[in-house]
């Protein structure tokens, strides 16, 4: 018999994106952290697109910015990855010493995300 799993458990694994985005942003308002987050739009043609310019297809959900740093964030549904796009801007980032990861939503079940938005409100400091 698998193990009976808790509510919390049943609550990430039912919750959508941009569920987890809402709930993302909503903490990042109540710490005073800035969030910048790009939506799709429905083209006249009546395709969904997001509007960039350059490189940035697969460019993280959020991108978080507090006195202690930036964090770059992918958001996935818990039984979701990050596309081959999304995983060359993940490791681009990574590479340049960025903070960046993919966040779901066991992550905010388990006080991770929570723990990582606290990180980046406490000002850094400076040793002279």
């Amino acid at each position: 018999m698998p193990p009976r799993r808790t509510s919390a458990e049943v609550v990430a694994d039912t919750m959508s994106e941009d569920e987890l985005l809402v709930s993302v942003i909503r903490q990042c308002r109540d710490l005073g952290l800035l969030t910048a987050h790009f939506r799709p739009a429905m083209a006249r043609t009546g395709k969904w697109i997001t509007a960039v310019q350059g490189d940035g297809k697969g460019y993280p959900d959020l991108t978080i910015a507090g006195p202690a740093g930036v964090l770059f964030r992918e958001l996935k549904a818990q039984a979701k990855y990050p596309t081959p796009e999304q995983k060359v801007w993940i490791a681009a980032l990574a590479g340049s010493g960025a903070d960046v990861a993919v966040w779901k939503p066991r992550d905010l079940t388990s006080g991770r995300i929570a723990a990582e938005l606290q990180a980046v409100c406490r000002p850094r400091q400076v040793v002279a």
